[in-house]
């Protein structure tokens, strides 16, 4: 009988100690991906990181001179973004996949959802300075832009880009590069 209770005993301190062991290591690792994602999320970023962007197709429209028309696809990993930047003229953004964070800070903004059962949503004007989180579908409409953008899931974000923009301008100016009127400083 002995034997049986040492044998009872070693099984529920092992099984005591694994589970308790294994409590910690999930904790610990959601623990560090809670941790990231709030840090992320409060910490402003200061540089572009895990952006990737093709230009999918380009042309100058004889009706707007001076213009060019670019179609672009913008792909943000996990915890990347950019901070706050501005582009010229007007682009169609669209959420082609991803949990995207959108903050708009300047120019306007129109934010149009997804269609829900085929029936498009009315477009609504954003506020500055709020971020909105915007998914597969989501559609903005801006003009003269300042925004910070993140993404803000835990897969990547693609955005399809549309883009009727002065011919040879570059198609972002972070703000920290902008002086106070809003032109790129020397």
């Amino acid at each position: 009988m002995s034997d049986d209770t040492t044998r009872s005993t070693s099984s529920v301190t092992r099984r005591t100690v694994m589970g308790a062991a294994t409590a910690v290591a999930v904790a610990l690792g959601l623990g560090g991906r809670l941790g990231a994602r709030a840090a992320q999320e409060s910490t402003p970023m200061t540089e572009t990181v895990g952006v990737v962007g093709d230009i999918l197709g380009t042309g100058q429209p004889t009706a707007t001179p001076g213009m060019e028309l670019i179609l672009r696809r913008t792909t943000i990993s996990p915890g990347g973004g950019i901070p706050p930047h501005s582009h010229p003229g007007a682009l169609v953004l669209v959420v082609d996949s991803g949990t995207w964070g959108y903050t708009p800070l300047g120019g306007t903004v129109r934010l149009t959802r997804a269609a829900v059962d085929g029936t498009p949503t009315p477009a609504e004007e954003l506020p500055m300075g709020v971020e909105v989180i915007l998914t597969k579908g989501d559609a903005l409409f801006v003009e003269d832009p300042q925004d910070e953008i993140r993404n803000a899931g835990e897969d990547d974000v693609v955005l399809l880009i549309a883009g009727l923009t002065p011919v040879g301008e570059d198609f972002s100016t972070m703000l920290s590069n902008m002086d106070m009127e809003g032109t790129p400083a020397p």
